[in-house]
């Protein structure tokens, strides 16, 4: 019983539920993660174009989270890199949005004034300046505006470096094997059942993407958390064509270290399905080589499929309604590697002292 007893199971090791358990590793709580697939990061924590926005003007309790974790970025990374040697690859050099109409000039110009007004960066740039920061841009746009706060990371390289840290600090993983069942016992979670293998803890977190929902319904928790499907482009560009992320005409373009470019992404609500499609890749290309002539003359190198959890009130973060210790931890939709740095924090916050450093009640899961 002993070696099957924990302070905290985790369900699902993406980034949410690595970030988690990194966090209360390094408060000594003893925890394991538990997924089904066989590796940890497989889902969309792997596809994602791991990049760090958040351009909303208003002190909501959403836009103050996603503040929040992109200032954890710069310690996370240093942290990260001390105590596993992997550079995660976080680079804040600003997300360019072009403009090529007067309709978009009129939003975008908007949002940068308002964003100046109430404190926030933003710089709106002249055709010339953007040619002059990134020469590839097409010269058919009519301007941009700057968000210079905005990042990217290796997502990947992230979600590994988080698990390594948390084994390092005592947590166990138990992957390739999903949970079949709950244990409980008056009511109270108790355990879970993995593979006829009984493991018991006394809190529990369900941070399995767009899973989660079907999880929290087996403790009678109906909550709705859809899949998402996100298709991906993979060019090679050498020389590099850009040096920061661009984004508009509805997609963006990710430029990363080793001279590869994301292209990303589509947003179809059509279930679990993870099949790339030509209409969805050659929206992305065509709209790609629109902002960035220069392109289609690129080597192609391959496409990916990644589902992102979305929840209309997302995230959910919080305990489930009538257990006071399993926890949801997911719903990020757009945001999952923005906002692993704040969550790991904020949960890990809730199951050691039940104080958090921002107030969860906003997020807190609701049946839907």
């Amino acid at each position: 019983m002993t070696k099957n007893r924990f302070d905290v199971v985790i369900i699902g090791a993406g980034i949410i539920g690595c970030s988690i358990a990194y966090e209360l590793a390094k408060k000594n709580v003893k925890v394991i993660l538990i997924d089904k697939a066989s590796n940890v990061g497989t889902e969309s924590s792997w596809a994602g174009a791991g990049i760090l926005t958040s351009h909303a003007t208003t002190n909501e309790p959403y836009p103050e989270l996603c503040r929040a974790s992109l200032d954890l970025y710069p310690h996370v990374t240093e942290e990260l890199k001390a105590e596993t040697n992997i550079d995660i690859e976080f680079i804040r050099s600003g997300t360019i949005s072009v403009f090529f109409d007067e309709k978009e000039a009129t939003g975008l110009i908007g949002l940068a004034e308002r964003r100046v007004n109430r404190g926030f960066s933003a710089e709106i740039l002249s055709p010339e300046k953007v040619w002059e920061l990134e020469p590839s841009v097409s010269y058919d746009i009519e301007g941009a505006v700057l968000f210079p706060e905005d990042g990217h990371v290796r997502n990947p390289k992230m979600v590994k470096a988080l698990a390594i840290g948390a084994s390092n600090h005592g947590s166990e993983f138990l992957l390739g094997n999903p949970v079949s069942s709950f244990i409980q016992e008056n009511g109270q979670v108790t355990g879970v059942n993995v593979n006829g293998e009984s493991i018991y803890a006394d809190s529990f977190v369900i941070a399995a993407g767009c899973w989660s929902g079907k999880i929290a319904s087996d403790l009678d928790f109906q909550i709705s958390i859809s899949p998402a499907k996100g298709q991906i482009v993979l060019i090679e560009s050498v020389p590099p064509l850009i040096t920061r992320t661009i984004d508009g005409l509805g997609i963006y373009i990710v430029p990363r270290t080793d001279g590869r470019i994301l292209l990303g992404a589509t947003v179809e609500m059509v279930g679990y399905d993870k099949t790339p499609t030509v209409d969805g890749v050659k929206q992305m290309i065509d709209a790609a080589i629109a902002i960035v002539p220069e392109l289609a003359a690129c080597k192609f190198d391959q496409t990916w499929v990644g589902l992102r959890p979305y929840y209309k009130n997302g995230p959910c973060l919080g305990y489930i309604p009538g257990y006071d210790n399993v926890v949801l931890a997911s719903g990020h939709y757009k945001n999952g590697i923005l906002l692993a740095p704040i969550t790991g924090k904020l949960i890990s916050e809730l199951l050691t002292s039940e104080k958090t450093s921002l107030p969860l009640t906003p997020f807190e899961p609701k049946e839907i």
